[in-house]
């Protein structure tokens, strides 16, 4: 069941107490995850970091971030990824509140998951510091977050409503680290490339591009193309959009969805594919992975 508590008189301002509206909230389902929602607060910070990924979402008002080379405007509908253990603050803009989430992800949790997408060990991971392109799966983001929060100051916690919300937050939080959050490397000029070529295959995992419509759209062959995602990756871009279907569907069988569903939901032609791959990259089938799955969690 879900771990709460409320925060209040957190911060100090000049030497006195401050209540914030604020609630904090965790679920032994995600442990790897913290999510912090403020309301209407005109709390200041002064410059910190944290040993997680962070992402802000603006949800009213303005905040000012600070990063150690970059000041950015942030308003309502905003997303923004902080790497672990960057320096940043987040201030109000002329004194008015704002409100917003911020999810705390952990450091090795995130890199385990970009170790499966990009088929090698990866320690250390870099992301886009910049507001991100809205989409849908960043509206739906938000609006779980709504919900966490309606959730957290209810009475009557419905069980199984949390835990069909908590794979529906897994889901979305696959598709903002798939997109956004990269393997740490030594960077080059030619990696703009690598990261626009992975932009353009996980927009629509249903229906992503070919290799060769990409390539038009990039201007560029495509075999430099391919040689320039596995020179930044390690990892060929076909192989990498399979891994990610493959994260995808595992989410998706754990949630109990029908294995023909999961094929058409994750982008696989039909479930001969999907059942394929999986025990390519898995070592065992879709049906193998959902029993599991499901025995797993119901001696939670």
């Amino acid at each position: 069941m879900q771990e709460r508590k409320m925060a209040g008189k957190l911060a100090a301002e000049n030497g006195t107490a401050k209540n914030i509206n604020q609630s904090f909230w965790r679920h032994k389902m995600i442990p790897h995850l913290t999510v912090r929602s403020t309301y209407n607060s005109t709390q200041g910070y002064k410059a910190h970091s944290h040993s997680e990924l962070s992402i802000g979402l603006i949800t009213a008002g303005q905040t000012l971030l600070t990063l150690p080379d970059n000041q950015l405007c942030l308003s309502a509908g905003d997303i923004i990824l902080i790497e672990p253990k960057v320096v940043h603050s987040c201030n109000p803009i002329n004194k008015l509140p704002r409100s917003y989430h911020m999810l705390y992800l952990d450091n090795y949790w995130c890199c385990q998951i970009l170790s499966r997408l990009y088929g090698h060990q990866i320690d250390r991971l870099t992301c886009d510091q910049y507001p991100l392109i809205k989409s849908a799966a960043h509206r739906v983001l938000i609006s779980l977050l709504d919900q966490l929060s309606c959730i957290s100051n209810s009475t009557n916690n419905n069980v199984t409503n949390n835990v069909a919300l908590n794979e529906k937050i897994e889901l979305v939080l696959l598709d903002i680290i798939s997109q956004y959050v990269s393997p740490l490397t030594n960077t080059s000029d030619k990696d703009s490339l690598a990261y626009a070529m992975k932009r353009l295959l996980l927009r629509d995992i249903t229906d992503s591009p070919s290799l060769e419509t990409i390539a038009t759209q990039l201007n560029r062959p495509v075999e430099s193309l391919i040689r320039q995602f596995k020179a930044r990756f390690g990892i060929t871009p076909k192989a990498f959009l399979t891994n990610h279907r493959i994260e995808q569907a595992k989410l998706l069988l754990k949630r109990g969805m029908n294995i023909v569903d999961v094929a058409g939901e994750v982008g696989f032609s039909d479930q001969s594919q999907l059942h394929r791959a999986f025990v390519h990259y898995t070592a065992s089938t879709p049906r193998q992975y959902q029993q599991l799955a499901s025995i797993f969690d119901n001696n939670r």
